[in-house]
């Protein structure tokens, strides 16, 4: 996800990934791994620099040498025992890597070998007491903008932020390690960071805090800035908020929200796993969950969906990645699971169909941006990207589980769920492990499900064949055939999907539910009735995952900008400034993938087979005159105003997008944006990606102030029978 400005639009939040060096450099660190940490830091923000001593337990066999990784502007100033110092090689990157042929960046490190004695080269573990200090000068890119693992670490007088991946501590890659921390800090700062609080005093102008967790993890984030603290116990579990003096006045209501979810999702899935839940003000823009707390931007902790979903989902992230690992060689089940069970799981908690759309939405969203050529399959998920990854590892993972739960139920659901927490809990787990517990507990053999679903790329798309309806001697008799289509991929093995259809059968008074077993590229099934039938629908609340019927899904932005051969187009028949802008905000809606074209290139062909993003008012851009006689009813658009629901526009901040579908082509969605003046329509604009599933929105400056979906009127998916 690109860094955009946060204001009013949903923030994507991510349980954080802790190392950024592949597991392929773990040869170079032989076969050490970290047990442990004890962490006595000193944080000078003003200076932006650090001192620190980090006792390491490491775990090694036979060998020579203990090697580990460190941040490359750190001097490391001694290694030693207990009893003495040892000899140690600080190398660079360029110095260690320099012939490698593994280009990408994965953070500035510096890879440090130490010499062992032969006495100590017997122990399968020991104790090394790590002195280092060093400078962290990089900052954010933007305190407004959304910050997605681009910062990993900061020490400055607005606060400080320390992630595993800036390696501000020795650090192995796949180690699972216990950590107490000691942060002295200059006193009006406080300090965070995973596990129990243990101990906090004041000596002079400086503050101690320590920490410490006794379970493991994979790696330890720290935080500090001059927070003010409120806390609250629940049921043994400490819930803190570290907020800015500015925002105290949403102490109350995150305190209260998080002791809900605890309940929730205790109740659910077991025990919370840890002393203490932790909001965390930053003062850049971040959604990030961490074992035992949530780093949330200044501006984001404002919004107020971010209580009502976002802090659920970061809470459950305690569960699911930060107490139950991912073994990331089966892929990422996580974010999938924390999804289902958080996003989506609230809204079947507020109605029925709330969450019937949510889960159209996944459908929908997998299949505006994903492709035979960048669809990939679950087992090779890692995180989130780009649209494409997350409509795969977020929606498609999420909807697995929905299907899983229909198979088995909601009892074996959620009981299989808590056998794997408790079998799992401080381990690495895969899919893998997550059939066993399923098939163990539900008594069901399971490889067919999660072979298509985990292994396979891509999704079935499902049509009406045949349908025929007959009056027999004891009522009704409908038959109808079901047809299957599915990428082939890997022709000599790919073959149907397997699946549970639900079909609605819709009689004089009443509906008849079913549920088929569709396992060929064409399926026919009958039923019999007493009265005649009306209507009969295929997966009518959309508990498949599939792709979709253009006409199921209404016109939104995510159906425009997922048309890799879409074209931008931009006015031309306008001031400079309005051209430069439009220009700007095509390139970014581009993305370097998409074509770009003025508006007098336009040919018919292209309108006739394209979707088309048009940017410009009435005036401005000639497609923009011949798309607003096609418009809804309650919209229209004229010369310096616009109206939307019988509200009228004409502020020269005023925004509106609208998306429709294309006039030349009915497999083809059109969008048009237009703003009646030039100062807001960059960095509006921006935004828009993050309102995918709207058929229209209105802003006033950066404030969206209206926006909707428009109803589908028609569903290819239901026949209906003539009288």
């Amino acid at each position: 996800m690109s860094a955009r400005c946060l204001f009013n639009y949903a923030l994507f939040f991510i349980c954080i990934p802790f190392l950024t060096i592949p597991t392929v450099f773990a040869s170079e660190v032989h076969t050490s791994r970290i047990l442990s940490h004890d962490i006595e830091i000193e944080l000078y923000p003003k200076e932006h620099k650090l001192n620190a001593k980090d006792r390491i337990q490491v775990q090694c066999a036979d060998s020579e040498k203990i090697s580990f990784f460190i941040n490359d502007s750190f001097d490391v100033l001694s290694v030693s025992t207990p009893d003495r110092k040892l000899d140690f090689n600080a190398k660079n990157r360029m110095s260690w890597d320099i012939n490698s042929d593994r280009s990408q960046s994965f953070g500035d490190v510096q890879y440090v070998e130490v010499i062992l004695p032969h006495d100590l080269m017997q122990l399968t573990t020991i104790a090394l007491d790590v002195v280092y200090e060093g400078l962290i000068l990089s900052k954010p890119s933007s305190i407004k903008e959304e910050d997605v693992g681009e910062t990993v670490g900061i020490v400055d007088e607005r606060g400080v932020y320390l992630s595993p991946a800036c390696f501000w501590y020795p650090d192995v890659p796949d180690s699972l390690s216990t950590f107490k921390a000691k942060v002295i800090t200059p006193n009006g700062y406080e300090a965070v960071t995973q596990g129990k609080l243990v101990n906090k005093d004041i000596v002079k102008d400086k503050l101690y805090t320590t920490w410490e967790e006794k379970n493991v993890s994979e790696g330890c984030h720290l935080i500090a800035g001059k927070y003010m603290v409120k806390d609250i116990k629940v049921n043994g579990v400490n819930i803190y908020t570290y907020f800015f003096p500015a925002e105290q006045g949403l102490s109350e209501i995150y305190l209260g929200a998080a002791r809900r979810y605890l309940e929730m999702y205790q109740r659910l899935l077991g025990e919370y796993p840890y002393d203490k839940f932790a909001v965390v003000e930053n003062f850049f823009q971040t959604g990030y969950g961490m074992p035992s707390f949530t780093l949330l931007g200044n501006y984001v902790i404002k919004l107020p969906f971010i209580v009502e979903t976002s802090l659920g989902h970061e809470i459950l992230h305690n569960w699911w990645g930060n107490s139950v690992f991912v073994d990331e060689r089966e892929g990422n089940w996580c974010e999938g699971l924390t999804t289902y069970m958080a996003d989506y799981y609230y809204k079947e908690l507020s109605d029925k169909t709330s969450a019937q759309d949510y889960r159209r939405d996944i459908c929908g969203k997998y299949t505006n941006y994903v492709t035979e050529k960048n669809d990939f399959p679950l087992n090779s998920f890692v995180g989130r990207r780009d649209q494409v990854t997350q409509s795969v590892g977020y929606g498609k993972t999420a909807m697995v589980f929905h299907m899983l739960r229909k198979i088995v139920g909601d009892d074996l659901f959620f009981k299989s769920l808590r056998k794997f927490y408790k079998e799992k809990i401080w381990q690495s787990a895969g899919w893998t492990d997550i059939k066993n517990v399923f098939e163990s507990e539900c008594n069901m053999n399971l490889s067919w499900f999660f072979g298509q679903w985990i292994n396979r790329t891509g999704a079935p798309f499902i049509d009406f064949g045949g349908v025929n309806m007959r009056q027999v001697d004891d009522g009704w008799l409908t038959e109808l055939e079901i047809i299957q289509t599915y990428p082939k991929v890997q022709r000599e093995i790919d073959s149907p999907y397997r699946f549970h259809l639900p079909i609605i059968l819709e009689l004089q008074n009443e509906c008849d539910y079913k549920i088929v077993e569709v396992n060929e590229s064409s399926n026919v099934v009958s039923f019999k009735s007493k009265s005649k039938p009306a209507s009969i629908t295929l997966d009518p609340e959309y508990d498949v995952f599939r792709r979709l019927h253009i006409e199921e899904v209404p016109p939104s932005i995510d159906s425009v900008l997922g048309d890799s051969k879409g074209i931008i187009v931009y006015p031309t028949e306008c001031e400079s400034s309005s051209v430069a802008a439009y220009k700007k905000f095509a390139e970014f809606l581009a993305d370097g993938k998409k074509i770009i074209k003025a508006d007098k290139e336009v040919t018919e062909t292209d309108i006739a087979e394209k979707s088309l993003f048009v940017l410009g008012g009435v005036l401005e851009n000639k497609l923009t005159k011949k798309f607003i006689r096609i418009l809804p009813e309650n919209l229209i658009i004229k010369e310096n105003e616009f109206t939307v629901n019988e509200v009228k526009y004409s502020k020269k901040s005023n925004i509106l997008l609208i998306v429709f579908r294309n006039p030349e082509n009915k497999l083809k969605n059109s969008a048009l944006f237009l703003s009646l003046g030039t100062d807001n329509i960059v960095d509006t604009g921006y935004k828009i990606k993050h309102y995918g599933k709207y058929s229209y929105l209105v802003f006033d400056g950066s404030k969206n102030i209206d926006k909707g979906v428009f109803k589908v009127v028609y569903n290819p998916l239901k026949r209906y029978f003539s009288e």
